[in-house]
């Protein structure tokens, strides 16, 4: 029994400290959390600017494709979680996001590779 936990010890601390091989990645591509996006101009754009931008990096919103309805409900949530945003100003925030964030969309991810590549 001794003998076979030294050699079960053994085939875990030999795996263990077996060099890991890396994916190969691009070295010229982009590294993860780059930033790639600025807001485009528009009614609201300062607004979402001073209630989104603090917590959240433009490319977030870029990549989504929500109708109205959700980002109604996406903004009601931010403001419960901490978003600064007055209630007078939410309809001009939704209006903004809807119209550069629904579902007509276009984005495209960009390639990435990760930290350390």
């Amino acid at each position: 029994m001794k003998r076979m936990l030294i050699v079960v010890f053994a085939l875990v601390f030999a795996l263990a400290a077996a060099p890991k091989k890396r994916a190969p990645y691009d070295p010229n591509l982009p590294i993860l959390g780059s930033k790639f996006h600025s807001l485009p101009a528009g009614t609201g754009r300062q607004l979402v600017e001073a209630s989104c931008l603090p917590c959240h990096s433009p490319d977030i919103l870029v990549q989504q494709r929500l109708t109205e309805k959700q980002w109604t409900a996406t903004v009601d949530k931010m403001v419960r979680w901490g978003a600064v945003l007055k209630d007078t100003d939410k309809p001009a925030v939704v209006a903004y996001l809807s119209k550069n964030f629904g579902a007509t969309n276009t984005f495209t991810p960009a390639k990435t590779r990760p930290v350390g590549y």
